[in-house]
């Protein structure tokens, strides 16, 4: 495989829903397209004031792969829960000295 560039894009950072509640299980999806097999691939996902930070190494296949977080959300009150609004989040794809980064917006109510 020398001489090869090998090409790793974030195609898409997604949520299974637009708005969420408190509590809700949040389903996050990472498409991740590779050029070529790669292995220990590290894919992080973080967010909601620092409370999502999820991590998986491992290996990818030729062509498009789907990574899937899922995150049980924070209660939504003012005692050590969160507030409702929106909140950004991101994924980064670690290999070798590159990262590659991806963000998406979720709003979370009550």
């Amino acid at each position: 495989m020398e001489g090869r560039e090998i090409k790793v894009s974030l195609n898409n950072l997604s949520a299974d829903k637009e708005v969420y509640h408190s509590a809700d299980v949040m389903n996050l999806t990472t498409i991740i397209y590779s050029n070529s097999d790669l292995e220990n691939i590290e894919v992080k996902v973080n967010g909601i004031g620092g409370r999502l930070n999820k991590e998986k190494i491992l290996n990818l296949s030729k062509g498009i792969n789907e990574v899937s977080f899922s995150y049980k959300l924070p209660r939504c009150n003012v005692c050590g829960g969160i507030k409702a609004g929106e909140y950004n989040l991101s994924s980064e794809i670690l290999y070798k000295n590159t990262t590659i980064e991806g963000f998406t917006i979720i709003n979370i109510q009550q």
